[in-house]
C-alpha cells in the first residue's frame, strides 16, 4: 500500500489506487465532466499535484518532534522552519559574485513553496560532455558528484543531499546581452510548478567566466524525437504531447510570463515519452514577465531575436512580444507534430520570408498529408497563425481542447463527436499508407533533403521590418544586402530581386 499527499489547485479528488497508480478526477472546465487520469500525467493550474512518498507504515515509524518549533510530529525529520534557518545560515558560505543573482537564488531557498535554487561550484561537475550548441551558447551534460543540499534533518542534524551523481544539463551562456538576472527571476517562478523543466541552479566557468544554468536533463527535443519517431505516432499520441505542451504554456502564462521564443528545440522530452511516461517538459527560452513586456509596448524594436518561421508578425514589424506570439509560435509546434517538418524549411530565412509571413503566407501542408490530418487541427493551426493577434486561441483554450480529445479517446467516444470522428479517419488514411509508399514519401519529403541550407532555427539576432523601414526600397532594388540573410562564404551578398513584394514602411 502506497500512500500519497496531494496539494489540491483547484479541483480534484483522490479516487482510487490501483497496482501503485494513483487514479485522480480531474475536473474539465469547458463541460463540466471529470475525467480519470494517472497522477503521472498530472499537469499545472486547476490540477492536482500529486507527490509519491514512502509506505505508509515506514513514514509512521520516521516521525520525529521537533523540539525547537512545535509539537507537531515532522516526517523523516524535516522541519520548514529549520530548513529556513539553516539555509540562511549557510548563505554566508557562497556567493556568485553578483549580489543580484545571490539575492534571488537566498529568495527561493527561504521560500517553502518553490524549489529550491542553488549556487553550484564549477568543481561540483564530473563527467561533462558537450550535447549540442543553441542560440544562448553551448548545452552540456554533466553528473553533480556531491550532489545539491535539499532539507536540513533536525534529527540527525545534518543536511540531506538530492541529485548525488545524477547527470543533469549545463546551459552556458556565451550570449553578452542575456539577462541571467531576469532570467533567474522567470526560473525562481518556474519552479513553483512541476510542469516545466526544472532548475536547479546556477554556476560559472572559471575558464570562460560564463555563467551556466544547471537544469533537468533530458534525451532530446521534440523536433529530433519527431524526426526518428513520426511514422510510428498516432493521433492519439501527437494530441498527447500537444495537450502537455498547451499545458506548460498555460501555466507559463498564469504565472505571466511570455515564452518569447516557444518551438520544437525547446520542448524537451525522453526518448520513451508515451501515455504511460509523460516525460515532457518546456524550456523557458527567452522567457519574460509580460509587465515588463507591456512598458515597452509604446517602443518600437529595431530588433529581436529568435527563429523567424516561429515569430509572429506582430513582432517581425517591431511590436513586443506577447502571450497571443507564443499562440502563433505554437501553430508552428502543430505543424511540425502533423507534417514533422519545421515551418518554412525550404526557404532563406531572410527579410523577404518576414514580409511574406506579414503579408498572409503561412507554410504550406503537403497536398499528400492532407488526408491524414483531421479538418478541426488545420483550422485550429491556421487560428493560431492568425494575422489579427486577437483572434488567436488562448493557452487555457487550447489545453481544454486538447485535454476533452483525450477525454474522449480514452472513454472510447468515436461516433458522436464530429472532432474525434475526424480523428478517427485520418487515422486510418495514415494507416492506409503503405510501407512502400512511406517510405517514397520520407525520402521525397525528409527534413534533411527539404531544409534551405539559409534557414536558420537557432535563437539569432534579427531586424525587424521597423528597423529596416529606412533601407526596404534598397533591398527590394538590389542596392543593399540583406542583413537577416545567413550567408556562407562564396555566396552572394544579395537575394533574389526579381520577385515582387508589397512592402508597407509603415510597420
Amino acid at each position: 500500500m502506497f500512500f500519497d499527499t496531494i496539494r489540491r489547485q483547484k479541483a480534484g479528488n483522490f479516487i482510487r489506487q490501483d497496482e501503485n497508480k494513483i487514479i485522480i478526477l480531474r475536473e474539465n472546465r469547458k463541460n463540466g465532466r471529470n475525467r480519470l487520469i494517472p497522477c503521472r500525467n498530472l499537469l499545472g493550474k486547476d490540477k492536482i499535484i500529486v507527490k509519491r512518498c514512502k509506505d505508509l507504515e515506514e513514514m509512521e515509524k520516521n516521525k520525529y518532534y521537533c523540539p525547537g518549533h512545535s509539537p507537531e510530529l515532522y516526517i523523516d525529520g524535516f522541519c520548514l522552519f529549520c530548513n529556513k534557518e539553516n539555509f540562511v545560515k549557510e548563505f554566508k558560505t557562497w556567493s556568485s559574485g553578483n549580489t543580484d543573482i545571490d539575492k534571488i537564488i537566498q529568495e527561493s531557498q527561504i521560500n517553502n513553496n518553490c524549489d529550491k535554487l542553488h549556487w553550484i561550484p564549477y568543481n561540483n561537475f564530473q563527467n561533462i560532455k558537450h550535447v549540442a550548441d543553441g542560440g544562448h551558447g553551448s548545452v552540456y551534460s554533466a553528473e553533480i558528484e556531491n550532489g545539491i543540499k535539499s532539507k536540513w534533518n533536525f534529527h540527525k542534524k545534518d543536511w540531506k543531499y538530492d541529485l548525488i551523481g545524477k547527470k543533469v544539463a549545463l546551459k552556458e551562456i556565451k550570449d553578452s546581452r542575456f539577462d541571467i538576472v531576469e532570467f533567474l527571476k522567470v526560473m525562481k517562478a518556474a519552479n513553483e510548478y512541476g510542469i516545466i523543466i526544472s532548475y536547479y541552479g546556477i554556476s560559472k566557468n572559471p575558464s570562460t567566466q560564463n555563467y551556466i544554468i544547471v537544469m533537468e536533463l533530458f534525451d532530446g527535443d521534440l523536433h529530433n524525437f519527431l524526426t526518428i519517431r513520426f511514422w510510428d505516432l498516432g493521433w492519439q499520441s501527437k494530441i498527447y504531447m500537444l495537450a502537455s505542451i498547451s499545458e506548460c504554456l498555460e501555466t507559463s502564462h498564469e504565472k505571466n510570463c511570455v515564452h518569447c521564443d516557444l518551438h520544437s528545440g525547446n520542448i524537451l522530452i525522453n526518448d520513451n515519452f508515451g501515455f504511460d511516461n509523460s516525460d515532457l517538459r518546456m524550456d523557458l527560452g527567452l522567457c519574460k514577465f509580460e509587465n515588463d513586456l507591456i512598458l515597452n509596448s509604446n517602443n518600437k524594436n529595431n530588433e529581436i531575436s529568435g527563429s523567424i518561421p516561429y515569430i509572429p508578425p506582430e513582432v517581425l514589424r517591431g511590436n513586443e512580444f506577447t502571450r497571443e506570439g507564443d499562440i502563433y509560435s505554437f501553430g508552428g509546434i502543430m505543424y511540425e507534430i502533423a507534417t514533422t517538418q519545421r515551418p518554412f524549411a525550404d526557404q532563406a530565412h531572410d527579410t523577404y520570408l518576414m514580409i511574406d509571413i506579414c503579408n498572409g503566407v503561412r507554410p504550406k501542408v503537403p497536398d499528400f498529408m492532407l488526408n491524414w490530418i483531421p479538418e478541426w487541427y488545420l483550422d485550429l493551426m491556421y487560428r493560431c497563425w492568425s494575422d489579427d493577434p486577437s483572434e488567436r486561441p488562448t493557452a487555457v483554450e487550447l489545453n481544454d481542447l486538447f485535454w476533452d480529445i483525450m477525454d474522449n479517446i480514452m472513454d472510447n467516444i468515436m461516433n458522436n463527436d464530429d472532432v474525434t470522428r475526424q480523428f478517427k479517419i485520418a487515422e486510418e488514411n495514415q494507416k492506409n499508407t503503405s510501407k512502400s509508399q512511406k517510405q517514397e514519401l520520407f525520402e521525397l519529403f525528409s527534413y534533411s533533403s527539404k531544409l534551405h541550407p539559409q534557414s536558420c532555427y537557432n535563437r539569432r539576432y534579427i531586424h525587424t521590418l521597423h528597423g529596416l523601414r529606412d533601407l526596404l526600397e534598397d533591398l527590394k532594388s538590389g542596392k543593399s544586402a540583406d542583413p537577416n540573410l545567413l550567408l556562407k562564404s562564396n555566396e552572394s551578398t544579395t537575394s533574389d530581386v526579381n520577385n515582387t513584394y508589397d512592402i508597407d514602411i509603415t510597420y
